[in-house]
């Protein structure tokens, strides 16, 4: 019985190419982008699924409410009291290491972007493979360094390398393990472990990312609560200056939104809009197949009719439109796998991600599930429609096409173009929100700006390295030269508490930003009074004038300026500042220039007001900014390398565009429109096929009406206008559906943003018309050609 389905439906596929290929050409266009998502989606989510206990260790988060600021970091030091907890089994402390950790082998330079000082359980936290050597000892032996396999080999050559020795500077390391390669599905990244840098009672700094694994049953949330309350009262003595929160580790890469993470995180958003995405693709394609399949009933009454005269039952009728269903959407399967694996490179270009299909997988697994499950749901209804037909009626002539049937038919086509309007509105306003982003001003220039990064603050900022910049000046192109601690495309560092002079501001916490001479003038803040840093201004930069006592200039921004309660920008020059670092100093910083606003990181963070002083900092490294010709960009970056190595022995310098920094903070944003984009005009093309498959069965339909109106002196036009009449209006229908629709979505999406772009009404009549038009044109295509047949050709038969 089986093989006589088959067979039956191969007859039918030759048959009925149109139909076939229509169909098949729908579903694997949708099943390949639904699997390629898929992907995406179970490489996301696998993120340390792979670590030790993972369902059951958190990272611990502070926020600070009044800078705006939050990220994973703690005092180590302080979170290991926290063991005697009873609902704690264990803490992990994870350290990264000054930065600029250039190692030199025989007279060769080195550079590993991450190296991090752990405890000695990092282990029991990390799934780490160990490929040669002792990591115990590592861990628990100063200047010993255990690295990971590819920097071994890069480095070495080989992996058998223990015993060996690296030089930094005036250290000398030796290697006591190797490791294999962390795994890309992670959010740990970390190329070298050393020994966990001695204790610090300052509880206030923050120097490590602490994951803390909990006992089975806790309260996460009360234990977050009791931890916040401990960690306040000893490290700042004051309870309401952070929020504390446990961060489950398994969701960190999806839905961390820090930037002191150790890679870049992916999006929780912009993976939920492609799996929404991909089911609405492998939607369309089943409504083309329901479609087309119903409209294509006509035909195939009679053989239904035979068949049952012939004896067969309503279920066998069911079973073989159910098989023709299922080898439909097996062929599409087979061809969207094909597709898979052709699209996969370019695909994994656009995720940033090197994603494979495994079908010996749980993906595999789920994959032919949904084939199976589509061909069936997909099937279901055209095939209890067909085993409806009364043989009787059919054989006789008597066919009745249903009412049903057509509601059905019609319903599916207006929710294919209702979709289709949507994703167009949803494209146009995500480029237009990501444009308005990357537009909005940010108080600093970004073109023509050269940034290098993990330079020790001890070199360029607790001293006033002059040699070294005017070195950089004199390269040809370079404008200007200044120096500061902050990554102006990332987030701040530190905060201080100050109070002004004029007895309005008082002990109240800001951001702080280290910076250099000309560092205005340099990085393109708007001086709005005052002046810039100057090398020329001596009592500028950060002085300790005595054992209790230190000096330095700052520059304000407008921000702070009105909340300080100073009337104009120009009243604050000139006033004093003090604040107290925690060394045993007071800070007296002179005012001597105002700025506009700064916006450090993305704009779509609060911003909270900054001040900037010069020479001063709290971090261990610092960042030069060049600002120069970009036309002369290349010889400028090879002389910068040259000048580093010099100077600072730093043989592997880190010299990125401050634009291109600019423009990833938005990466995620800018996948999830490239997503949006790339899926609607997959929607628009399936929306097409189904258009054009139903327009053509419509056209066939009224081959004879065409005749007539056309021997009645009937234009082509107006024949052309008439058949697109009916699917117009199911267009018209659909888009009063998706407005509404869309405008609620798309709106409760914006009011994530802080700065936001309106929905405007042309977006929505652009969407509409571009559908409308398409459809048109598809029908259109198809009428024009029936009402280019000549009447007798068609009417002769009759």
């Amino acid at each position: 019985m089986f093989k006589n389905y088959i067979m039956t439906a191969m007859r039918s596929f030759k048959q009925q190419k149109q139909h076939f290929l229509l169909n098949v050409l729908g579903l694997s266009i949708g099943l390949a982008a639904a699997i390629l998502v898929a992907m995406f989606a179970f490489y996301e989510a696998s993120y340390d699924k792979q670590q030790p206990n993972a369902e059951r260790v958190y990272r611990v988060n502070q926020y600070f409410t009044s800078l705006g600021v939050g990220g994973p970091m703690t005092n180590k030091d302080l979170m290991n009291t926290f063991k005697d907890m009873a609902e704690i089994e264990d803490i992990l402390s994870l350290e990264p290491s000054p930065p600029g950790a250039e190692f030199v082998r025989d007279d060769v330079g080195y550079k590993l972007e991450s190296i991090a000082s752990a405890s000695t359980n990092i282990a029991d936290f990390v799934n780490i493979d160990l490929v040669a050597g002792d990591l115990a000892k590592v861990l628990t032996t100063p200047n010993m360094l255990a690295l990971s396999e590819q920097y071994a080999i890069r480095i070495f050559g080989r992996t058998d390398i223990i015993g060996e020795t690296l030089i930094q500077g005036s250290k000398r390391w030796q290697i006591g393990a190797v490791f294999a390669d962390l795994p890309e599905n992670t959010h740990f990244f970390f190329q070298g472990l050393i020994k966990e840098l001695p204790a610090n009672t300052q509880y206030q700094n923050m120097n490590s990312a602490s994951y803390i694994r909990v006992k089975p049953g806790t309260d996460v949330e009360k234990l977050a609560e009791t931890i916040e309350q401990r960690y306040m009262k000893i490290a700042y003595e004051n309870p309401n200056l952070a929020k504390m929160t446990l961060h489950p580790l398994t969701s960190i890469h999806l839905t961390s939104n820090s930037n002191y993470e150790m890679k870049k995180n992916g999006s929780l958003s912009t993976l939920r809009i492609c799996i929404g995405l991909s089911i609405l693709l492998v939607l369309l394609a089943a409504f083309n197949f329901i479609n087309m399949s119903i409209a294509q009933s006509a035909k195939r009454a009679k053989e239904v009719g035979v068949r049952k005269a012939l004896g067969a039952s309503k279920l066998q009728i069911i079973s073989q439109f159910l098989t023709e269903s299922l080898l439909i959407t097996i062929i599409a399967a087979l061809i969207a796998c094909m597709l898979v694996e052709l699209l996969t490179p370019a695909f994994n270009q656009l995720v940033d991600r090197q994603l494979s299909l495994n079908y010996n997988s749980l993906l595999g697994v789920a994959i032919a599930v949904v084939v199976i499950s589509v061909g069936l749901l997909a099937g279901i209804y055209p095939a209890m429609f067909m085993s409806a037909f009364s043989a009787k009626r059919v054989l006789s002539g008597d066919m009745q096409r249903g009412r049903t049937a057509i509601a059905v038919r019609k319903g599916l086509l207006v929710v294919q173009s209702a979709l289709s309007v949507g994703l167009i509105i949803g494209a146009l306003l995500l480029q237009q929100q990501l444009a308005y982003l990357q537009s909005l001003p940010v108080g600093y220039t970004k073109e023509s700006k050269l940034v290098i990064s993990d330079i020790s603050a001890e070199d360029i900022l607790h001293n006033n390295n002059t040699a070294l910049l005017n070195r950089i000046n004199g390269i040809d192109g370079v404008n200007k030269v200044s120096v500061m601690d902050v990554d102006v495309t990332g987030s701040y560092k530190s905060s201080l508490t100050f109070t002004a002079d004029n007895g309005q501001f008082t002990k109240q916490s800001l951001p702080i930003i280290g910076a250099g001479n000309d560092i205005a003038q340099t990085l393109g803040l708007t001086l709005v009074a005052g002046r810039d840093f100057s090398e020329k201004m001596a009592a500028d930069w950060f002085s300790e004038v005595s054992d209790t006592k230190a000096t330095a200039s700052a520059i304000l921004t407008e921000s702070l300026v009105k909340q300080a309660g100073y009337a104009t920008p120009s009243d604050a020059i000139g006033s004093t500042w003090r604040t107290s670092p925690g060394n045993g100093k007071d800070l007296i910083l002179t005012v001597v220039g105002v700025v506009k606003n700064i916006k450090v990181g993305s704009v779509k963070d609060a911003q909270p007001s900054t001040i900037l002083i010069c020479g001063y900092t709290n971090s261990w490294d610092g960042r030069v900014i060049v600002d120069m010709d970009a036309a002369k960009i290349q010889p400028i970056k090879a002389q910068l390398a040259s000048i580093l190595e010099e100077n600072l022995a730093i043989h592997d310098p880190q010299i990125d565009m401050l634009s291109e920094n600019y423009r990833a903070l938005y990466r995620n944003d800018e996948r999830a429109t490239e997503f949006v984009t790339l899926f609607s005009g997959l929607a628009v093309f399936l929306a097409c096929v189904g258009t054009f498959g139903l327009a053509s069965f419509s056209v066939l339909r009224r081959q004879k009406e065409v005749a007539v109106r056309k021997v009645l002196g009937a234009s082509r036009i107006s024949i052309m206008n008439l058949i697109a009449k009916e699917f117009l209006i199911l267009v018209a229908a659909s888009i009063a559906i998706a407005f509404p629709l869309t405008y609620w979505l798309v709106g409760d999406w914006l009011a994530n943003f802080n700065e936001r772009v309106d929905q405007a009404l042309w977006v929505y009549l652009v969407a509409a018309l571009s559908v409308a038009a398409i459809t048109w044109l598809t029908v259109a295509s198809l009428a024009f050609k029936a009402a280019s047949t000549r009447p007798s050709l068609t009417l002769r038969y009759e």
